[in-house]
This record gives C-alpha cells, structure tokens and sequence, in this order.
C-alpha cells in the first residue's frame, strides 16, 4: 500500500518497486527526470538516500480515509499531532495538524506542490496551532502525499525538523470524476456525508495547455459522549489488581450550586435540605462535610460537528521549453463544540436575599462563594470557522541547459471564534444580587423573571479571531556539471524570501471594552462595581485578550550536489543560509549517502543540523489571560500551593476546582537548534518480497515549551510557574498557572521505521500484502535546562501530558480479482501506562466505602480491523463499500484528566483512539 518510492508510477513499475539495479533499468526504458521531495535536483533514481514514503491515489482510497486528517493518523509514523477531539474544551479551535515522530507538528513542515503555507490563523500565543491546518487541504484534488522522514531539508527549510509532508495535486488530468458517498456509525452520531467534482480539460504536451477543477463538500453530525458506554459519564467502576473501584471526574461547580461555609470546607445547601444530591451530581464528601460535585462529562459531545468546503482550480500553458502554471485553493471549514454549561465562582454578599434564604439557615455568615453551574444558560458553544485561501502563479521549464522553477506564492488563513451560552461576570453579579437568578435550585426551576434575566445578559457572537498570512517567492536550479565515474554530478542551487504575518483580533468583549457586552455598549475604564459603566468580562473565564499583530521577513539560500562516486556509491552535500529578521540567522547542512552493497540490497544514511525559529505570536504575544487548567486542583490537599499563594500575596480558589492561566510572548526566546541523521537498509531479495527499515534521530536544544500543568501541580515550589489574576466577578485575586513560552532544555527522538512487502499470484487473483511499522527507541526531554529528563515512551507521562507510543504498524491485505479489489487492514498500537488517579474502593454491591488509593493501570495494546472492496462495474462506474472497526472495538479505558493537546472527555483519551465504534461508508464514482 505504502510505496517507498521517490519517483512516478511508471518509474516504480520500471525499477521493481524498489529500484534496485538501476543501470539495467535505464538501459531499457527512458525514465522522465522529476523532482521528488527532499532535493531539487531532477532525477530518475527510484530510491534515493533519503527515507520518502508515497501514499498514492489507490492507496488514499483504500484506507477508507475522507479527508487529510483521518489520512495522515493512520500512519505509523505519525504521531502527537492535535487531533478534532482537541475542540471539546481543550482549545483546539478546530485545528487538526500532523507530527512526525511525536517530534512536534510544529517542528513538521506541509506543503502543498512543493511550497509552503500559512499557519493557522487560530493558533495561540503559546505556539499551539502554529502549523498548517490539514482542513484546509483537499483531499479530492490530491494525486500523492509524499512524507519526507529525515528533517532539515536544505530544499525546504531548516526549519523542517522532523519531516515533510508533501501533498501533491493532479496535474495535467483530463479525467472527469464524480463521486458521493457517506460513513455512517453502528451507533449513531458522527455521520458524514460528503460529494466531490474533478474535472481536466486539455493535454500540456498535446493541446499546449490543461486546466482542472476540483471541488468538494462534506458535512458530519455531532456525536454525544451519552452515545457511547465508554464515555457516557464521569463516574466509572472497574476492576484493579484484584478489587473494585470507583473513578470520578466531576466539578465543585454544580447546579444547584456548592457554597463554602465559614471554615473553607465546601456544602450543597440542596443536600442540606434534601439529604441527596440533585440528579446529575454525585455526593462528595471532605472533612466530614457533603458537597455535589456535577457530572459535566454527560453534557459533552465528543465528536464535533464539521462542514468543509474546498476547491481548488489550476491550470497549465506551455511555451516552448516552459510551462507557466497557476493554482488556487480555498477552503472554508466549520467546527463547532460544545461542552457543560457555564462553570463560575460567584459571590454570595451578606445581606442579599440569597445570602439571607439559603445560607444564614447553615450559619454561614459575611460573603460567600458559591460554585454554580449556568444550567439555564444552555451549553458552551465554541463556533470555529476558517477560511484559507493560497494562490501561486509559476514559471519552470529548461533555459540553457539548466531545469529552473520559480514562483510568486500567497496564503492566508483567516479564523473566527464565535461563542455561545457565556454572560457577563458582572452582569450575573448584578442579577444574583437583586435576588432574580438563584443559583441554588435545579435546572429549569428559574422563575420566569430569572430565566428572562439570564437570557438577557446571555451572549452570542463573535469572540477572537486571528489572521495569518504568508507570501513569498522562490527559484530553484539544477544541472548535470560533470562527469565522475558513477555517472554525471548533479548541482542545485535556489533562493526563497517570503514574509510571515499574523495578527491576533479579539472583539471588544474579549478585549475587556465593553459595559454592556449583549448590546455592545463601551465601558469606563475608571469605573468600577456595581457602577452600570464599569467594563466587563466573560464569566467563569475572565480574559481580556490583548489584540497584537507582528509580521517578520525571511531569506533562505540553498545549494546541494549530488556526487556519484562509482556506479554503487552516490553522496549528496547540501547547505542551506537563512536569515530570520528580529531573530537571527543561521547556516546548516546535510550529507548523506546511498550504496548499493550488492544486486538488490540497498544502504543508506544522511547527518543534518536544522533550525526553528519562535513563531510570531510566541515572541511578540503580550501576556494574558489563557483559559484555566485541564483539571481541577486543591490547595486544601497541596499545601506547597498553597505557600505558592501566599508567598504571592493572593488567595487559592475554594475547593478541587480549575485554576486559571496566563500565558504570553517571550521577545528572549532562543530558537531551537537540532541534529538528526538516518541509517537504512533496502533489501529486496526477489521481485516479489522486499523489506526496509530505516533508524532515525533527532535531538534538540533550547526546545520551547512550557511546563505542563500537572507537572506545575505537582511541583509547585520547583518551577517558577506561578502569577496572579483578578477575578472580575468577585473582585478577589486568586492564584494562576503562568505557562508563557520559555526554553526549555534538551530532547531526543530516536525509532525505527518498518515496512515488508510481498507479492504473489493466487487462483484468486494478485494478492500484495505489505507492514508498514515505527518502533519508538528513545524520547527524553527536559522541562528546564540542565534538569531531570523525562519519557512519554509507554507512559502517559504526568511531567509531559502525554504518551509516546512504543510501537505503532498497519498490516495490510489487497486482493485484485477481475473487476473487484478487495482489502483489509491491521492497525495496532502498543499498550502504556495510564495516567495516576485517585479513586475509591468499592464494598460488596458497589458500594461506596471511603477508602481512597492512588492507581496507574496498564492499557492493553489495541488492534482494529477494516475491510473494503470495491467494484469496478464498468470503465465508467464504481462502488466502493466499506467498514472501519469490523470488530467494532471499543477505546480501552483511560483515567487521563488532563494533559497536552486533550479535550474534556474522560473514559478514553481521545487524542489516539477513535469514539465512533464500527462504521460503514459507500462511494459512488462516475468517471467522464
């Protein structure tokens, strides 16, 4: 299915697949010269010294996959990019990108035809997202993706630290293709359906010019986390080492609400007078006292609703010995997520008629907090639309001898955020005050004029937004030179200068502006509450996101030769300048070398430096509020927080709740600097059976990050992690997370990448079987320089907030019989060791007994099994039926809270393993 392969089909079928004994091969046929990613020297080697898989049209089809992103997860090699689940409460904004390696999908360059994109205009000060949104590629116009394995590309950039994805459009097509289709789950939710339109007209070198059009649209319901057993609730039972437990992920803010009495210790005023809890909230008991912590996880949809739009037009004209060309792409997408209802620490002053009915009865006395969940309010609703637009205009042909290509590139990626089910704080402080909202009884027992007053300072609109922008050129060169003894001597030579620009846009409620946030009316920035004029913020959050917009220039010069020492041996040198504004400039090169030891055996390795510069936003990005942790934490239970607290002279939050965080730009932030090299084998003993394997390492200095959360947590007196932020709707300034951009230290990356393919001939047709697998060897890192280092290999590492898998593959099947195909797929992952959580021993019947421990499972590894097949009705006609997950396996149990690039789902994480169970999909293509 995965061909390793550098060059067309025809070049595969001319050379065995493999390409092993080249010089019999040229003697036979002429091979067009093409250039493949990873060198700018047009060639006709099929294997070269660089590891580059290509994913063909046939394979991309067989995978059952819709879209880039489902595309590029079923790759072993791929792993640590964000997936959509991310959108679910976890700041994704409805980005999906792709890591090599679990390097970083920021350290992983896209291209589309050879040359770069924007990043995406939703991506955080932090670095998150600064990356090409797989949205924005269509998936219908693609001929071949090309992954380049080794990183720093002195083609590319040195930037490309971990690798290229090179996505690769049709080109000079007369085809016509329609094709519908759908993917519908066993059990309801998540279903697509989608329609493209390919069309080309013309032949560059029959008629002198081609051009083509591609269009595509699909649409994808929600899917609620009530839909599936794994994620229905936040309240798990299950067996450990011999005893029955109970997990429990819930929040103090509940409905009706929580309220801290006048020793700090949290109650329910409804259980108070009930004996119980209100139905969706569990009873929590601390220091002999009850508390309702709510059930939030059943309010979740853990699959977010999706529509994209895509087209892409291109068109060729050849001049002679040149071809002027010309694409456009723009694509539209839309990701909306919704999670619990609003979750805000109010406060309750003596004095009100809330304070007098509910909390003088408990002898509570002066100003109270009180932990609400806005029910009435309806669910969160994050409404992310992007918008991404690329234009090139081209010029490549052969001018004295010398291939040349070059180019004018533009893109732009534009993001909104528009919100739902969010009022002012200070608002619903002047509601809760006049005594119309009461936050102490159960949804939908508002009277009539607290669920108008709710409506009425509940808003809708846009939030933030964010503009990125790339444009550029570039030209490129390559020459045979002169004649060694292998062959002729290869020179390449280019230049590319391009600006990168983003602006961050948040609406004036964002920015903290407005009085009245519903009708948009100004504040006063000197006036304060309970003043009508005083400036407001969202409640439960607070942010007042600062609006900021850099834009820097960059020059990257190249040149590379490729040397054939003898007719087995070939070396290639490249080196690469790039001249970063504001940050620096840098020089880095790569060698490497390819040997064919013997007929059919294959060596090969290249050494390499690369660079990354800070993005943008990570340098110039003003601190600011950044949402709150993933998980809740207690001071109560961590009293190094709460020295923290008090050495900054501020308050922790009542309670096991969420913190809030800052985060911001860090204009002192060192690029990153890195090496990597390769070391592999081609063998091929038989036309029929091959086997490659290819060792890798990447290692990296002064990586940036920042701590993760519950490393923080844990350690609070050892990483200066800490701030301060003022709660607008209770005036009071408690303790918050600072997670702005620092360098952190030292990382190493080293694995194996896998693949064997056999072929035969059966009485039933040509079968092609083919594992493709990565074995990951090492990954340590560093959360501060010259400090401990820490592995997510096998561990859902708290320190990290994230699992590295050790191994991951794909098995795959294709039997071509007459007019059929059909296929099938293994897709594994190795086990781990699940995240640490606190739980309760369960008694005889479930019962609760209140005895606590600490416990780590082990997740088993998962395999899935997909079939398809498809029929060829006549040269015009085509089905192709299929289901993902036959066996219909279930993701294994995760007690995983919190950690990076995760949305709020607890049961499974839904960053590795899919929710939507078995699913079936059918297409229908009508070729004209």
């Amino acid at each position: 299915m995965f061909k390793r392969t550098k060059v067309s089909a025809a070049a595969v079928l001319a050379l065995s697949g493999l390409g092993i004994g080249l010089g019999q091969a040229q003697a036979q046929v002429q091979l067009d010269r093409v250039e493949i990613t990873g060198s700018s020297i047009k060639r006709i080697d099929a294997e070269g010294a660089l590891p580059v898989q290509v994913f063909k049209r046939e394979d991309i089809e067989r995978t059952g996959a819709t879209n880039t992103v489902d595309l590029l997860q079923r790759l072993p090699g791929i792993q640590g990019g964000t997936s959509e689940g991310t959108s679910v409460g976890g700041g994704g904004a409805g980005f999906a990108g792709v890591s090599i390696h679990n390097v970083g999908e920021t350290r992983t360059l896209v291209l589309l035809n050879g040359r770069r994109l924007t990043q995406y205009g939703g991506q955080s000060l932090t670095g998150s997202a600064a990356a090409v949104d797989l949205n924005t590629i269509p998936i219908a116009a693609i001929d071949r993706v090309e992954i380049l394995t080794d990183g720093a590309s002195a083609l590319y950039g040195s930037d490309a630290v971990a690798g290229v994805v090179n996505f690769i459009t049709k080109k000079n097509s007369q085809e016509g293709d329609l094709t519908v289709g759908a993917s519908i789950p066993q059990d309801g939710g998540a279903q697509e359906y989608r329609v493209s339109l390919t069309k080309g007209f013309g032949d560059v070198d029959k008629d002198g010019f081609n051009f083509l059009i591609s269009a595509s649209a699909d649409k994808r319901t929600k899917l609620d986390g009530v839909d599936r057993d794994f994620s229905k609730s936040g309240v798990i039972n299950f067996h450990h080492n011999g005893n029955r437990y109970q997990a429990f992920l819930g929040s103090p803010r509940a409905v009706p609400a929580n309220v801290a009495d006048n020793a700090g210790d949290l109650i329910n005023p409804y259980f108070e007078a009930n004996g119980s809890c209100a139905p969706g909230n569990v009873a929590v008991v601390a220091n002999g006292k009850t508390a309702c912590y709510f059930d939030f996880v059943r309010q979740l949809e853990i699959y977010p609703e999706r529509e994209r739009q895509n087209l892409m037009l291109t068109g060729a004209v050849k001049l002679g010995n040149h071809k002027l060309h010309a694409d456009l792409v723009y694509s539209k997408t839309k990701n909306v997520g919704r999670i619990a209802p609003l979750a805000a620490d109010i406060l309750i002053e003596e004095g009100t008629a809330l304070h007098t009915q509910y909390l003088v009865p408990l002898g509570i006395t002066g100003d109270a907090f009180a932990n609400w969940r806005g029910a009435d309010l309806g669910k969160r609703t994050d409404i992310n639309k992007s918008t991404f637009a690329s234009a090139v205009v081209g010029l490549e042909g052969t001018l004295a001898g010398w291939d040349y290509k070059t180019g004018v590139f533009y893109s732009e990626n534009k993001y909104k955020n528009d919100i739902a089910g969010y009022p002012g704080g200070l608002a619903l402080r002047r509601e809760l005050n006049r005594g119309v909202v009461d936050p102490f009884v159960q949804p939908g027992q508002q009277t009539q004029a607290g669920l108008d007053a709710l409506n009425a300072i509940k808003f809708s609109g846009y939030w933030d937004g964010g503009d990125a922008k790339l444009s550029g050129v570039d030209l490129s060169v390559s020459k045979e030179i002169f004649n060694l003894p292998g062959g002729a001597a290869g020179f390449g030579a280019g230049v590319q200068a391009y600006n990168e620009k983003f602006a961050g846009k948040p609406s004036l409620f964002a920015q903290g502006k407005l009085a009245d946030p519903v009708t948009g009316r100004e504040c006063d920035p000197a006036a304060v509450f309970p003043s009508p004029d005083a400036c407001d913020q969202r409640a439960g959050d607070e942010a007042a996101i600062v609006p900021y917009g850099a834009d820097r220039n960059v020059v990257g010069v190249f040149a590379e030769m490729v040397l054939p020492v003898t007719k087995t041996l070939e070396l290639t040198a490249g080196v690469r300048y790039d001249d970063y504004e504001k940050v620096g400039n840098t020089t880095n090169g790569k060698l490497s070398f390819r040997w064919n030891a013997a007929q059919g055996l294959l060596l090969r390795g290249s050494l390499g430096t690369g660079f990354k510069a800070p993005t943008v936003p990570q340098l110039n990005a003003s601190p600011q509020p950044f949402g709150v942790t993933s998980a809740p934490y207690s001071c109560t239970t961590n009293p190094d927080l709460a020295t923290v607290a008090a050495q900054l002279g501020v308050q922790c939050r009542p309670g096991n709740v969420q913190y809030d965080v800052i985060a911001g730009g860090n204009a002192s932030l060192q690029p990153e600097k890195s090496e990597q090299g390769t070391l592999g084998i081609r063998f091929e003993p038989s036309t029929n059976l091959s086997f490659g394997a290819d060792l890798w390492h990447v290692q990296v200095e002064d990586a940036i990050g920042q701590i993760a959360e519950e490393e923080a947590f844990a350690k609070p007196l050892v990483y200066n992690t800490w701030t301060s932020k003022r709660d607008n709707s209770t005036g009071i300034t408690f303790l918050a997370l600072n997670q702005g951009n620092v360098n952190l230290g030292k990382e190493f990356f080293t694995g194996i990448d896998f693949d064997i393919v056999g072929r035969t001939a059966t009485p039933l047709g040509r079968l092609t079987t083919q594992l493709l697998a990565t074995y990951m060897i090492r990954e340590d890192r560093q959360l501060i320089p010259d400090g401990e280092y820490f592995s997510a290999i096998g561990n859902n590492s708290p320190s990290l907030g994230f699992v590295s898998f050790r191994w991951q593959g794909r098995l795959s099947a294709l039997l071509e019989t007459g007019n059929w195909k059909h296929s099938a797929a293994v897709n594994f992952k190795s086990g781990y060791k699940d995240a640490e959580l606190d739980v309760e021993l369960l008694g005889p019947g479930d019962t609760l007994t209140g005895q606590f421990a600490t416990v780590q499972r082990n997740i088993g590894r998962y395999f899935t099994f997909d079939w398809q097949s498809q029929w060829n009705i006549n040269k015009w006609l085509s089905v192709t039926g299929g289901i993902l997950n036959v066996f219909d396996r279930d993701p294994p149990l995760s007690l995983s809270t919190s950690g990076l690039n995760k949305g709020q789902m607890f049961g499974y994480d839904d960053r590795y393993y899919d929710p939507r169970g078995r699913t079936f999909y059918a297409n229908v293509s009508l070729k004209f």
